[in-house]
């Protein structure tokens, strides 16, 4: 389903590689990425920054086109890691040391609750 000034969802990912000294959080359908050391204020910006690009879409009566913007295909593979660990710690409980992924979450935000009407 596309994403319009009235529905639809943004989904976002916040994860820290192994390798990594920051998070990195990504709102999947808008092309908003940021980094940051703490995940808590990591999701609120991310939160906030989709909300704020909504909200100049409606206001400005912009294409809901760009409300349909997807990241690049290296951020929805994160995505695609964190599904077939998940699956592979149902099949064998292996541990987390395995997967390059430290720490991370997955979650979306309804529009009809980011716009302000």
């Amino acid at each position: 389903m596309e994403n319009s000034k009235k529905r639809g969802q943004f989904r976002f990912v916040i994860y820290k590689r192994a390798r990594d000294k920051n998070y990195t959080g990504v709102c999947l359908d808008l092309d908003i990425v940021e980094e940051g050391s703490d995940p808590v204020v990591l999701k609120q910006s991310l939160e906030e920054a989709a909300q704020g690009y909504l909200e100049i879409v409606c206001k400005e009566n912009l294409s809901e086109k760009l409300l349909n913007k997807p990241a690049p295909k290296k951020y929805w593979s994160v995505i695609q890691d964190l599904e077939k660990y998940f699956h592979l710690l149902n099949q064998i409980s292996q541990t987390k040391r395995s997967l390059p992924i430290e720490d991370s979450q997955v979650f979306s935000k309804n529009i009809r609750d980011l716009v302000c009407v």
